[in-house]
C-alpha cells in the first residue's frame, strides 16, 4: 500500500468517526448525565407529608444516581408556583419538579388562567409514591362509622363543618366529591395549611377532615379525632383495623393522593432513562421505605408512559368534581 492510499484511508476513516459521533450526541452526553448537581422543585413548604417523601427520595436517589440533589421548596398557587418555575427551566435534567396530585391533577384543570398544562408542559419521569387518605371527624361527635356521619349530616344539613389546607386542594376536592357521593350538606372553611386545619378539628371548630395517615395517626392515637374510613380499597398497614369507604358503605368513592418525578417538557430520552432507573433503584434503599410506611405511602416504579396516563386519568377526575361543586380558582 503506497502512502497515498493509506493517508487516503485514514482521512476517510477519521470522517467516519467525526461523523459517527456527531450523529450520537444524546448518546454521548446521556453517558456523562449527570455532571454537576440536580435542584429538584417541592412547590410546597417544608413539614408536610409530600415534602417529607422528597426529602427522603431525594437521599436515595442522590446515592443511586452518583449526583447531589438538593431540595428547592418554593410553595404558592397551590404548587403551581414551584411547578411553573421547572415548565419554563431549560430541559437538561438538572432542574426536576417533584409532583403531587394537586399540581398536576388538580390545579391545572381548576385554575381560570392556568399558568402550565400538566400534559404539554412536563416530561413524565416516573409516579414514585401512592396513598390514601383517610375521613376523620372530631373525636367528640357522636358517630362511630361512615354510615351515621352520613346520617348526622342528613338529619342536620348545613350545620357541620368541614375543613381543608386551601380552596382546591385535594382535601377541599376531595370531600366536595364526598358530599356529593353520600347526597350531604356540608359547609367547606379553608385553611392556610393542613396542620391548622387539623388543630381545629381536634378543638372541634370543624367537625370533618380528609387527611394523610401520617398527619392525622397522632391525633387518631389522642382520641381528639377519629378515623372513619380510608380512601383507597387497599386498607393501610398503619391502621389495619380501619374500613374502606367502600366496605363503610360509600361505593365508587375512591381517592388516591400520589407523587413523582417529571421534568420540562423536551427532555433527551437518554436523560429521561437515566432519571428513571435511578428513582427506581433508590426504591431498594431501605430508610426511604421506612419513611414512606411511616407517612402512609406505598412506592411504584411506573414508566413514564403509566405516569402520563396517571396525569390524564386525575385530571378527568378532578375536572369533573370540579364542575359538579362550581368550584374554580
Amino acid at each position: 500500500m503506497t502512502d497515498r492510499n493509506w493517508n487516503r484511508r485514514a482521512i476517510l476513516k477519521t470522517m467516519g468517526a467525526a461523523a459517527g459521533a456527531m450523529a450520537l450526541p444524546h448518546n454521548v452526553f446521556g453517558q456523562q448525565y449527570p455532571s454537576r448537581p440536580i435542584t429538584l422543585v417541592v412547590p410546597f413548604p417544608p413539614g408536610g407529608s409530600v415534602d417529607a417523601a422528597a426529602r427522603a427520595f431525594a437521599d436515595a436517589f442522590s446515592k443511586a444516581l452518583g449526583a447531589k440533589v438538593v431540595l428547592d421548596n418554593r410553595p404558592g398557587a397551590g404548587g403551581t408556583t414551584g411547578a411553573d418555575t421547572v415548565a419554563r427551566a431549560k430541559p437538561d435534567g438538572y432542574t426536576l419538579l417533584w409532583a403531587s396530585t394537586s399540581t398536576l391533577g388538580i390545579a391545572p384543570v381548576i385554575m381560570k388562567e392556568p399558568p402550565y398544562n400538566p400534559v404539554t408542559a412536563f416530561q413524565p419521569i416516573s409516579r414514585l409514591v401512592v396513598g390514601p387518605l383517610v375521613i376523620v371527624v372530631n373525636g367528640d361527635l357522636p358517630v362511630k362509622n361512615l354510615q351515621e356521619l352520613i346520617a348526622l349530616a342528613k338529619e342536620k344539613p348545613g350545620t357541620l363543618n368541614f375543613g381543608s389546607p386551601g380552596a382546591g386542594s385535594i382535601v377541599h376536592l376531595g370531600l366536595e366529591y364526598f358530599k356529593e357521593r353520600a347526597g350531604i350538606d356540608i359547609v367547606h372553611v379553608p385553611y392556610q395549611g393542613n396542620g391548622p386545619a387539623l388543630a381545629d378539628l381536634a378543638a372541634g371548630v370543624i367537625q370533618i377532615l380528609l387527611s394523610n395517615v401520617g398527619g392525622a395517626i397522632s391525633l387518631m392515637k389522642g382520641g381528639k379525632v377519629k378515623p372513619l374510613a380510608i380512601t383507597t380499597p387497599e386498607r393501610t398497614p398503619l391502621l389495619p383495623d380501619l374500613p374502606t369507604t367502600a366496605e363503610a358503605g360509600l361505593k365508587d368513592f375512591e381517592i388516591r393522593e400520589w407523587s413523582g418525578l417529571v421534568g420540562p417538557a423536551g427532555m433527551p430520552p437518554e436523560v429521561v432513562k437515566t432519571l428513571s432507573a435511578a428513582f427506581h433503584k433508590a426504591q431498594t434503599d431501605e430508610a426511604l421505605q421506612n419513611t414512606l410506611r411511616n407517612i402512609g405511602f406505598v412506592s411504584l416504579a411506573e414508566s413514564p408512559e403509566q405516569f402520563m396516563t396517571a396525569i390524564k386519568e386525575t385530571n378527568e377526575l378532578w375536572r369533573a368534581v370540579a364542575k359538579a361543586a362550581n368550584v374554580s380558582l
